[in-house]
């Protein structure tokens, strides 16, 4: 239930609890009233008590609307709502034979009992409680023998009057109501969708997460969220302008909404962004809806799409599951966005479930809990700054991970270098996003910047004990084999091993992705510059090993 909504039946239910309050009270007045001219001192004392009585019921009364009002997630009557409607007319009916029958002063006040069912439940239920108030006023008037057909007509046409007048009240305040409901479910729908593509936005996904999350906690179910991205639509936008990028975002719309399943709610999260909460949903069946979905974008012919690097418009999915993944809305959103990220940094098109390598290569090596959530802070902090630098270091860990199987390394060497592998840029936290980021040629104190990262990395992460054994890897990943590089200017064998491994994977992934400074180069011409670089920036024969690396894994990029 959104704030709105909340804010308005706090407002409504404390109408309600009024008029109750008030229609209460008359009944009781108009009891002992009615009843104070016949008391004597023994009945002054039984009317003290069963008044106490009833005050007390009263009061639980009250506390039983609260109740009722906090658990309460409908606006359709339910039994308990009937059981309160009779009820009350059964007051309305005690206060009627007690207060003169026919020459009752108190038929008025069954217009409470109408007003609350209008203000509650709307037209339909109001003109239903005016019509058993209205059999209840009738009734009274037939029920005594006494009275003759004159006194009768006499009764009949003055509560005619207040019979129509319980009738308007019914109809026009249920009407009201009912109006202003779908007038408030018509605001809610604008509000909700976005208006290019239809689908829900931001904000309405922000809220239906947070209730389809407490809804699997309370049924132990597990849920599942999609967060989906169309690749390269920078460059269908510049090519085809942004027109053509609207209609193109429109039809995904559409794609999506019919890739999903009755009771997904498909969102667009901003931008080419776009989201599916599936309720009820393993990651396992997650990932077959994203597959549907990628494949289904991929087979639909999009006007334009000759023009896109893979000539065709294609989307990159992560998935993650609470609470398999997550514990909270935070961290299911942060968890599928770095699925989707990961999905994005290896080629794209592609379905990528959210899984931590870092979680298990650090509890490999015994790192402390704390010093883990340290370590994810530095990437975060990295990944907002510069998603580059975030995939970059993705697709560096899984270069090492394989070249580190090809060459042999012991176990705890490899789990050493992937953990090197995701800590080796962590120094570019200290360089401006507008830097990191910049097109142009770097100046001369920019590129001091670059250059200063290695050094900066080992200065945030030389008080973490555990991370002692990586800074060797992370100080020295820029080393020349020729000793051109830097910091510290090492030559040949005086360069790590592991340091020497980490500089090949990523050298070659830096030249073989998109980043704002360099032109992409294919798979083929990397390796040729590897080969060229071979016994100047790099360690020769370790080249070759990385060729051999990259062949035996060529279907995986």
């Amino acid at each position: 239930m959104s704030n709105f909504d909340q804010i308005r039946n706090k407002k409504v239910f404390e109408v309600i609890v009024v008029l109750k309050v008030i229609y209460m009270i008359l009944s009781i007045v108009a009891i002992l009233s009615f009843l104070s001219p016949k008391m004597n001192v023994n009945n002054i004392i039984i009317i003290a008590i069963i008044g106490s009585i009833i005050l007390i019921l009263m009061i639980v009364y009250f506390l039983l609307l609260l109740i009722q009002y906090k658990n309460k997630k409908n606006i359709s009557p339910r039994l308990v709502d009937y059981i309160e409607t009779i009820i009350m007319l059964f007051i309305f009916f005690i206060v009627l034979i007690n207060t003169g029958f026919q020459d009752s002063d108190y038929k008025l006040i069954g217009i409470f009992v109408v007003l609350i069912a209008a203000i509650q439940f709307g037209r339909n239920y109001s003109i239903g409680v005016s019509i058993l108030c209205s059999t209840i006023i009738m009734a009274i008037n037939f029920s005594s023998n006494a009275i003759t057909k004159a006194q009768l007509s006499v009764y009949f046409e003055r509560d005619l009057v207040l019979i129509t007048a319980v009738f308007v009240v019914a109809f026009i305040s249920g009407m009201y109501v009912d109006i202003e409901r779908e007038h408030s479910k018509e605001l809610k729908k604008i509000a909700n969708k976005d208006e290019l593509t239809g689908l829900y936005n931001h904000r309405y996904f922000q809220e239906c997460l947070q209730n389809n999350i407490s809804d699997s906690e309370e049924n132990n179910k597990e849920l599942s969220l999609l967060f989906m991205d169309i690749d390269y639509f920078k460059n269908y936008n510049d090519i085809n302008g942004h027109q053509a990028g609207d209609l193109l975002l429109k039809q995904i719309g559409r794609i999506l909404k019919n890739s999903i399943r009755q009771g997904d709610v498909v969102a667009r999260y901003g931008g080419e962004e776009f989201a599916a909460i599936l309720p009820n949903t393993s990651e396992e069946d997650a990932i077959k809806v994203g597959e549907r979905i990628r494949t289904s974008i991929q087979n639909t012919t999009f006007k334009g799409q000759e023009n896109q690097p893979d000539k065709n418009i294609t989307i990159s999915i992560g998935v993650s599951s609470y609470p398999r993944r997550a514990i909270n809305k935070h961290q299911l959103i942060n968890t599928a966005d770095d699925a989707l990220y990961r999905a994005k940094s290896f080629n794209k098109n592609r379905v990528e479930s959210y899984h931590s390598v870092l979680d298990d290569l650090c509890k490999q090596m015994n790192i402390p809990e704390d010093t883990i959530k340290s370590l994810k802070t530095f990437i975060s902090m990295i990944n907002l700054k510069d998603r580059y630098t975030y995939g970059h270091t993705e697709r560096v860990v899984i270069y090492v991970k394989w070249f580190a199987q090809i060459l042999k390394l012991k176990e705890e060497d490899q789990v050493q270098i992937q953990i090197a592998a995701y800590l080796h840029d962590i120094g570019k936290l200290e360089i401006p996003e507008e830097v990191l980021n910049k097109k142009g040629r770097l100046t001369d104190e920019e590129f001091q910047m670059f250059r200063e990262h290695p050094q900066v990395g080992v200065d945030l992460i030389h008080h973490i004990k555990p991370f002692t054994p990586f800074i060797p890897l992370i100080k020295h990943h820029h080393e020349r084999y020729d000793g051109r590089g830097y910091p510290s200017g090492l030559k040949g064998q005086e360069i790590p091993y592991l340091a020497r491994i980490l500089t090949i994977a990523d050298s070659f992934d830096a030249m073989t992705s998109n980043r704002p400074y360099n032109v992409r180069k294919n798979h083929e011409e990397g390796i040729q510059e590897l080969r060229a670089n071979a016994g100047t920036q790099f360690d020769p024969e370790l080249v070759e090993k990385f060729i051999e690396m990259l062949e035996k894994y060529k279907d995986n990029f």
